[in-house]
């Protein structure tokens, strides 16, 4: 069966042919299929085109000829015969359409690495620090108490503060792709630029992994950074403080430097 039949069965049937102009991503090798000879080549018009032909026809009164019926189908599409015209046509069509076997499938591009969900805590200590803490759900760790002891070493225990909270991803739908790390770079780095235009500061504390990794308006080098006058200052979570006790003389040296005043007593 050539694709002009395979057109006319279908058509009979009420199918509707759809053929795509690009090969489709991860689509089998397309294959041409046979079309009919041309139409100055064929001996005569297949005999089920014609009787497609006289299908696809108006019903005519009994006494109408069959040479009567011929005329006007010949008027309404120009030709005696419409399969040598509909040849051409699906000829045409299939000729735009086709695609060597040559042709190679563009590459797909590899999947994002995947994050794992994530939890971030932020606290505002007045005009001074922005803290961006890296939580581990579960852990049921005195955070809350160590950064207020941090506050006091300091002396911005007596500041205005503020809250906040980002989850990661911000919605979780099993049916939705998983979230990549170049989407969680951009939902927490255009968060914590906002927060800082409502709340501007003098510095940005990104305590932990996810914090540092996700957060970071611009790439991190060292423990100390600058942004738009900003200090980010790269430390460790409060939850890695609180597992690993020995890390707190690091993260006070780093104070010590950052904030010789507020330390000096």
């Amino acid at each position: 069966m050539n694709e002009l039949q395979r057109t006319e069965y279908l058509t009979a049937l009420g199918v509707t042919s759809y053929m795509p102009r690009f090969r489709l991503p991860l689509a089998a090798e397309p294959i041409q299929a046979p079309l009919p000879p041309p139409a100055e080549e064929a001996p005569e018009a297949p005999p089920r085109a014609a009787l497609m032909a006289e299908v696809a026809a108006p019903e005519q009164p009994a006494g109408d000829s069959a040479d009567e019926v011929r005329s006007e189908l010949a008027a309404r599409t120009g030709s005696v015969d419409p399969a040598p015209e509909l040849g051409r046509v699906i000829g045409s069509i299939t000729s735009e359409t086709r695609v060597t076997a040559t042709a190679k499938a563009a590459p797909v591009a590899p999947p994002q690495q995947q994050v794992a969900p994530f939890v971030l805590s932020c606290w505002w200590l007045g005009e001074e620090v922005l803290a961006v803490d890296s939580r581990e759900p579960g852990t049921a760790l005195p955070v809350e108490s160590l950064f207020g002891n941090i506050a006091r070493a300091l002396g911005w225990h007596q500041l205005p503060t503020g809250r906040d909270k980002l989850r990661w991803p911000l919605t979780e739908n099993p049916f939705a792709a998983a979230a990549g790390a170049d989407d969680a770079r951009d939902t927490c780095s255009s968060w914590l630029e906002a927060a800082c235009a409502r709340k501007p500061v003098k510095s940005i504390w990104l305590m932990g992994e996810q914090a540092q990794s996700y957060c970071a308006p611009v790439t991190l080098d060292g423990p100390v950074n600058d942004w738009q006058g900003v200090s980010l200052v790269s430390m460790p979570s409060l939850t890695e403080l609180l597992t690993q006790p020995a890390r707190k003389r690091e993260v006070w040296n780093l104070l010590r430097k950052l904030y010789p005043e507020q330390t000096r007593r």
